[in-house]
């Protein structure tokens, strides 16, 4: 089962993506992007950092889904890594992705969870992290299978997310 985690920049969803991709059973889909690598961040771990021409290549070919733009950047799911979980009945995934890319995939049998948290705790996160040039409102108008307030703690967030990712294989097994 995929399933995307979709919300504004600050949300937390890079975080609990890679705490559901611990999880027994969870594998994280790693994105390509043309956007720098973040301290720490390790290109085929976190993402695939490609250049603009090397992401316009792979774009052509089909080679990558839900293309998107952020910030500057430019995203998209690698096509191979994605089919070979949509096929599968005992891996689960997850994803994370804008609006746009989100809604492309649930209308392909994804499961979308919406992190939402309120603008002031949205602005110090973004602060933290130094990432002052997102501080513009951004909107979302997707349907999402489920929505959870990320304004908690990591751990709190988590737990919900964890509680709603359970509730949803169970309900796909019936």
């Amino acid at each position: 089962m995929l399933f995307v985690l979709q919300g504004p920049s600050g949300s937390g969803k890079t975080t609990q993506a890679a705490h559901l991709a611990r999880e027994k059973k969870f594998e994280k889909i790693i994105t390509a992007t043309t956007r720098p690598p973040r301290a720490g961040e390790i290109h085929g771990r976190d993402y695939y950092f490609l250049d603009e021409k090397t992401y316009d290549a792979r774009l052509k070919k089909g080679e990558l889904l839900a293309p998107t733009a952020i910030h500057g950047a430019r995203y998209g799911i690698p096509k191979a890594d994605l089919l070979s979980i949509i096929g599968s009945h005992t891996r689960h995934a997850v994803v994370v992705l804008d609006d746009r890319g989100a809604e492309e995939l649930r209308a392909a049998g994804a499961y979308v969870i919406g992190l939402r948290l309120d603008e002031a705790t949205r602005h110090a996160r973004l602060v933290k992290r130094r990432e002052e040039d997102r501080f513009d409102k951004e909107h979302f108008d997707l349907q999402c299978d489920a929505t959870l307030d990320a304004s908690g703690s990591e751990e709190a967030v988590f737990s919900e997310l964890v509680g709603i990712v359970e509730k949803a294989i169970r309900e796909r097994k019936k």
